[in-house]
């Protein structure tokens, strides 16, 4: 049956024309007095901040971490309005709605108090029905203070870094009217196993005493097509204000709402007496479920993987979250082409128009309570007592306004809230929630404490994998690949959530602050601009930006495919997919803060490690010597459909050349976790050091999914001809220098004068007198830099830098990634000119050469460094000393433990053979006292 559109009785009017306007920052006013009208000379739009509108002063305040509006205000402010009530609203209930607050509002009409409004997630709303009249004007008068009441912190709904402190109504104001006797509330209970809609219907039944012959009719419409139609009715014996209704609506065919399948239903339920309506309420919601089972998030009875990301409330243009539903589809559709189903938004609850997006595009979101406090870090300690019932009451609120939703899944109690263990309160939030509405999934916060959980409530817990014991921020991506976090997941029987997973950054790119057009800009840019320009690196950003670009894709593949390796674990909340403005800039996303591309990485590619089904290797090693067996084990971590069969395909590819593959038929892959598909097993052919890829395809139900990995091999190279004419002081060459010569001095003779002719070459971990007497007089010096042997020392790690240098200066790892410049000496190491897995070892946790002093020398291996510091560094170079010459290195190549790998026999060799040919000729000259003021010296060598 085809519907008929009816009309909501429900009134809505727009008071969204200007409002006087006032400032108030001594808290002196009192503009709810008539006498106190004249002193308002300002007008405003309650549709736009404060400061979009020309209020606020400029501020000297220079930030070196986040972004500056163009001007600044807290405090509390007046709108002032006289409004015409309609006289067609007589006889019904009028509420004022205020929407997009920040923060606190109090409300006066005719110079009566009404009352006051405290949400950061909600609108206010303000039954004004006793205090106005149909057909008369009345003088309405708003406060509104943006400064911060309770202990939040830093949540991202009122933080200078994200969202900022703006102040006033952005989303607008209105006049709501409904019948005194009319539907207040309606919940909405799909049931999947009965194939019905369960009913929770509140009734008003303010100035009605005869209930009789009252009727419930509700139509469930989907298309425009009515699916089912229950009629019940309404109890004539009812005690108090209100009627709670409950009734099944039956639907055979319910098309089932999930991210893939976006199905939405409408509902018109009628009020009627003696069949003819009173009242008509719409809503629109989805037919779905979610629950956890044991380890398993379930939506509609499957299990389902997260693939999800970190949503900061990040408004470049306005610096608050906007109202255009338009804007957040655009953004839905961005996300989910990266192969993103799910959002966790960090700290705060958006706007309707935010809900109605993710309801049509089909993302799974949790929404969080307003705040980073302190206040349940101390499990024995109470919280603050008007902070926490705050909180209770923003749950309360937050949980009524969403029911609707069926994008709304998830809800956590706020942002990394406590510490190792939980927090009694936060339980119990858990269980109000639970008691509001059972058919959402709730934690105690997001981050935070170790597991197992012990006593904390939760249906699903978000650990930080890579530093939750036994693991740290090192692990989270190494270039062995059979690793996982199952050491976390093993500890616990819930679903478990990877928090603010991922991090890693690249270069900046001062190019976007172009796209500012609103109250922001992006201050942090202008002392990094600064830095670069005065160093001349403004004009490699370029070349910075692919390399860093490259590095951060490449790691950030690891580190969620390790996380999908992972056993028990229900999903990812990669942190993120776009850049963060604040706390010190962190350039982490594959997105600039408008949503736009960086063309880092194409979409397609990316889902390769980001979908419901992703194909994954395990191998113990990415490089190998020829000759040798490459093993790898490939494996699928699959939450779509279960399929009955699938075919897979691999093959091992060098220089477009196949040099392995198979083709074999995978019978039975059910839906929901991870499982062994095939073992790749080719003996490496002999031949030049080079990469092999291992590209991997699935179909199954009708899709193709593929997946690639690299490995580097390397041929064992001999000894030089004349190992006898090397000398070196460093202990560990002995078992790979047969013949050298391995003693403590060289080139002087106690105090006398000798000049060394029988070496060709030294190789040594730190300057001494008699190196540097060796090098003057024409000598060949291969400088492997000792740690702690230079005087402006930067340790590195391979990974990118975690989030920035400002906010973390004291992590080991600060540097971005590799160029490798064309050089005669990398001629037989394979590389694309960039970081990746082969490096691995090579460069992990070694100290970079600093090149400041020197900037006429160019680097042959060059480390980016943190834009915020900017110094020049490099793990190679050469340099002519006096008649000398110098290759300085900082490579792995002579530790115990990584010396013996294949990419560093072969490196050593390689450049060993260089350093011995004609080719080593630097062609850059320094003086002795650069070389000095570079590194430290010793007097003697003493073995």
């Amino acid at each position: 049956m085809h519907s008929q559109s009816l009309k909501e009785s429900k009134t809505l009017i727009n008071l969204n024309t200007e409002w006087k306007f006032k400032l108030d920052p001594n808290d002196q006013l009192k503009l709810f007095q008539d006498n106190n009208a004249d002193i308002l000379e300002g007008t405003i739009l309650p549709t736009k901040s404060w400061e979009e509108q020309g209020y606020g002063s400029k501020s000297s305040h220079q930030p070196i971490g986040t972004w500056k509006k163009d001007r600044e205000y807290e405090g509390a402010a007046w709108y002032i309005k006289e409004i015409q009530i309609p006289q067609d609203l007589a006889n019904q209930n009028i509420f004022l709605v205020l929407k997009g607050v920040r923060w606190l509002t109090e409300l006066w009409i005719d110079g009566v108090f009404v009352g006051n409004g405290e949400s950061l997630s909600v609108p206010h709303r303000f039954d004004i029905t006793s205090y106005v009249h149909a057909g008369q004007k009345h003088r309405f008068v708003i406060r509104v203070d943006n400064r911060m009441k309770f202990f939040l912190h830093e949540s991202h709904i009122h933080s200078y870094h994200t969202a900022t402190n703006w102040g006033g109504i952005t989303g607008g104001i209105y006049l709501e009217s409904e019948m005194p006797f009319s539907i207040s509330d309606i919940k909405i209970y799909p049931d999947i196993a009965e194939k019905c809609v369960k009913f929770q219907v509140t009734v008003s039944r303010e100035g009605c005493n005869d209930l009789s012959n009252w009727t419930l009719t509700a139509n469930v419409i989907h298309n425009g097509n009515i699916e089912a139609t229950e009629i019940v009715e309404v109890p004539d014996r009812v005690e108090g204000s209100v009627i709670n209704q409950s009734f099944a609506v039956q639907l055979e065919d319910a098309k089932l709402w999930s991210p893939e399948y976006t199905y939405l239903y409408d509902v018109e339920l009628e009020l009627k007496h003696n069949n003819e309506q009173y009242d008509l309420k719409k809503i629109t919601f989805g037919f779905r479920e979610i629950r956890t089972e044991g380890k398993h998030i379930l939506l509609n009875e499957k299990p389902i993987f997260l693939t999800g990301y970190v949503d900061c409330c990040i408004f470049p243009q306005t610096g608050y979250p906007v109202w255009d539903i338009e804007f957040y589809k655009k953004q839905f559709k961005i996300v989910k082409s990266y192969g993103f189903n799910h959002v966790r938004l960090h700290g705060w609850t958006p706007p309707e128009p935010f809900w109605e997006a993710a309801d049509q595009e089909g993302m799974l979101v949790q929404t969080e309570l307003p705040h980073w406090s302190q206040e349940f870090l101390i499990r024995k300690k109470e919280a603050n007592q008007e902070t926490s019932e705050f909180l209770k009451r923003e749950l309360k609120r937050i949980i009524q306004a969403l029911h609707k939703h069926p994008s709304f899944m998830m809800l956590s109690m706020g942002n990394e809230l406590i510490s190792v263990e939980g927090h009694n309160q936060l339980n119990e939030f858990v269980r109000l929630a639970r008691e509001l509405d059972s058919s959402r999934i709730y934690t105690d916060n997001t981050g935070f404490g170790e597991l197992p959980a012990h006593d904390r409530e939760g249906d699903y817990y978000i650990p930080t994998l890579n530093w939750h014991p036994p693991y740290d921020i090192a692990f989270s991506a190494l270039p062995d690949t059979t690793l996982d976090y199952d050491e976390v997941t093993r500890l616990e029987d819930k679903p478990l959530i990877a928090h603010e997973h991922g991090q890693f950054t690249m270069y900046v790119r001062p190019e976007e602050s172009d796209k500012y057009k609103g109250i922001l800009k992006p201050h942090w840019l202008e002392y990094i601009n600064e830095t670069l320009k005065a160093k001349k690196l403004d004009e490699r950003l370029n070349e910075f930006n692919e390399a860093t670009a490259i590095h951060l894709v490449r790691s950030l593949k690891e580190t969620m495919e390790k996380a999908r390796r992972t056993k028990g674990l229900s999903g990812i909340q990669l942190l993120d997919i776009r850049d963060f403005p604040g706390q010190g800039h962190a350039t982490v996303g594959i997105l600039d803060v408008f949503w736009d591309s960086k063309d880092i990485i194409q979409p397609k590619d990316f889902r390769q490690f980001n979908d419901q089904t992703v194909l994954l290797m395990r191998a113990k090693k990415r490089t190998f010597f020829n000759g040798e067996e490459l093993s790898a084990d490939l494996e699928v971590s699959h939450f779509g459909e279960a399929a009955s069969s699938a075919k897979l395909t691999w093959k091992l590819e060098e220089e477009g050349n196949i040099v392995g593959e198979r083709k074999q038929n995978i019978i039975d892959i059910p839906a929901g976790g991870l499982f062994e598909l095939s073992k790749v097993r080719v003996k490496i052919r002999d031949g030049k050091a080079r990469k092999l890829t291992l590209k991997a395809s699935i179909e199954l139900n009708g899709n193709i999914f593929t997946n690639e990995w690299d490995f580097w091999t390397f041929p064992r190279l001999t000894l030089p001809k004349n190992p006898e004419r090397i000398w070196t002081n460093i202990e560990t060459l002995r078992s790979i220098l047969y013949g050298a010569r391995i003693e403590g001095t060289v080139g002087i003779n106690h105090l006398s004068y000798k000049e060394e002719n029988e070496l060709d070459l030294v190789i040594t971990d730190q300057l001494s007198r008699d190196v540097l007497q060796y090098l003057v007089d024409g000598g060949s010096v291969w400088l492997m830099a000792k740690e702690g042997r230079q005087h402006d020392e930067v340790q590195t790690r391979y990974l990118p830098i975690f989030w920035n240098y400002v906010w973390f200066p004291q992590q080991t790892g600060t540097t971005m990634g590799l160029i490798i410049h064309d050089h005669p000496s990398m001629n037989h190491f394979p590389h694309d000119r960039f970081s990746d897995w082969q490096w691995f070892h090579l460069v992990d946790n070694t100290a970079a050469l600093g090149m400041d002093l020197i900037p006429q020398v160019k680097p042959i291996v060059e480390v980016i460094d943190n834009f915020n510091r900017a110094k020049s560094l490099a793990y190679a170079y050469e340099v002519k000393v006096g008649r000398g010459k110098l290759f300085v290195t900082s490579f792995n190549l002579n530790e115990k433990q990584k010396m013996k790998s294949p990419e560093a026999h072969n490196l050593f060799f390689q450049l060993l053979n260089y350093l011995n040919s004609n080719d080593f000729s630097p062609d850059v000259e320094i003086t002795i006292g650069e070389l000095l003021r570079i590194f430290k010296v010793r007097s003697l060598f003493r073995v």
